[in-house]
C-alpha cells in the first residue's frame, strides 16, 4: 500500500497526531474519484480507517466509515460494506451526532447501502429517522432531503410499494426543481421513476418512454456542469437507457462519462 505519510502523501491528515483533518481527507479522497481511481480510493479508505482506529478518533472515524459505506456499495463488495453498515450503527447509538444534519446523511447513506444488498427493509427506519432529523432543522426544501426521497423511494421500489415509492420520487422532484441547480439528478430520480412505473406495469410503455425522454432534457440541461458529478450521474443512467433498448443514448452517455474520467473507466 502507499505510504500515505511519505512527502507525496495523497493525505497525511492528522491534527497534531491526535485526530483525522477531516476536510483534507475529503479532498484527498475526492481526487481518486474526479478520476474513476477506485483501487487507489480503497487503499486510501482502509488505511485511514486503520488510523482513526488507532488513534480512537471516534469523530474522525465515523466520517471514513460513512465515506466506506458508500465505496463498497459503488463496488459491489457486499461484504465489507455490510461490515462497515454495523461499525457505523453501533457508533452512532451513543454518539450525539445522530440528531444532526450531518447525523442524518450517515443514516441515508446506511440505509441506502442496505437497501443495495438487499435488506431494504432494515433501511427504511433509518430513512424515517434521517426525515425527521431534517423536518426538525427546517431543511426540507434542500437537496439532502431530496436526495433522502429519492433513495427512500429505491428502497420502497424494493419492497414492492410502488405508489409511496412513486410519491417520494414527485416530491424531490418538486425539491430539486425549486431548489434549481441539480438538474442532473432530476434526471437520476426520473430515471428511477421509469423503472418504477415498469415494474408495476410492463404495459406502460408510453409512460416509461415520455418518461425517459423527460430525463433526457435534463441529463442535457445546460446549467448542469460535466464535472465528476455529472460523470457519475450518466454513468448511472446509462445502464438504464440500455435496458429500455435505448442504445444510442447508453452510447452516448459512456462516452461523454469516459471523457470527463480522461479515459479511465
Amino acid at each position: 500500500m502507499e505510504d500515505y505519510k511519505s512527502n507525496n502523501c495523497k493525505g497525511c491528515s492528522k491534527v497534531d497526531n491526535e485526530k483525522i483533518d477531516v476536510f483534507r481527507f475529503i479532498q484527498n479522497l475526492d481526487s481518486f474519484f474526479r478520476t474513476n481511481d477506485l483501487n487507489g480510493a480503497g487503499d486510501y479508505l482502509r488505511y485511514w480507517e486503520n488510523e482513526a482506529k488507532a488513534l480512537s478518533d471516534k469523530a474522525g472515524l465515523l466520517t471514513v466509515l460513512n465515506e466506506e459505506i458508500g465505496y463498497f456499495r459503488r463496488t459491489g463488495d457486499r461484504e465489507q460494506a455490510l461490515r462497515v453498515v454495523k461499525e457505523t450503527k453501533e457508533l452512532l447509538q451513543n454518539d450525539e451526532i445522530k440528531n444532526t444534519p450531518s447525523g442524518a446523511v450517515i443514516y441515508i447513506n446506511t440505509a441506502t447501502t442496505l437497501s443495495a444488498f438487499g435488506k431494504a427493509s432494515e433501511g427504511i427506519p433509518l430513512y424515517e429517522q434521517a426525515e425527521k432529523v431534517y423536518s426538525d432543522h427546517g431543511l426540507e426544501g434542500t437537496f439532502e432531503f431530496a436526495s433522502l426521497l429519492n433513495n427512500k423511494a429505491t428502497a420502497l421500489s424494493n419492497l414492492k410499494q410502488y405508489d409511496e415509492a412513486e410519491k417520494c420520487i414527485e416530491r424531490a422532484i418538486g425539491v430539486l426543481k425549486k431548489e434549481g441547480k441539480h438538474d442532473g439528478e432530476i434526471a437520476v430520480s426520473l430515471v428511477n421513476l421509469a423503472h418504477l412505473i415498469f415494474n408495476r406495469d410492463s404495459t406502460a410503455y408510453e409512460q416509461v418512454e415520455s418518461t425517459l425522454d423527460l430525463a433526457w432534457e435534463y441529463i442535457n440541461s445546460p446549467r448542469q456542469p460535466h464535472d465528476a458529478n455529472f460523470a457519475f450521474i450518466i454513468s448511472k443512467c446509462a445502464p438504464s437507457y440500455r435496458y429500455f433498448k435505448r442504445e444510442l443514448e447508453a452510447d452516448a452517455l459512456e462516452s461523454v462519462a469516459a471523457e470527463i474520467y480522461g479515459g479511465k473507466q
